[in-house]
């Protein structure tokens, strides 16, 4: 029998913000998604965000674009 890896990510997106910005990083979440997806074999990510206004609209439209 084939051993299947099946790793699941849950991305606190707070603090990934709050840590990268304080360095002047600026994250591309679909570079990250396949960083996970090579390096960890991460079938599934979740980037979990609080309340999301009209503002924040294009983050959360991008995030899903990553996928």
């Amino acid at each position: 029998m084939k051993n299947i890896e099946n790793n699941i990510a849950f991305i606190d997106g707070q603090n990934l913000h709050l840590g990268t910005m304080q360095d002047n990083w600026k994250i591309d979440h679909a570079k990250l998604r396949m960083y996970l997806k090579d390096k960890y074999k991460i079938n599934e990510a979740y980037y979990v965000l609080g309340y999301v206004n009209e503002e924040e609209q294009k983050l959360y439209s991008n995030l899903q674009k990553a996928g």
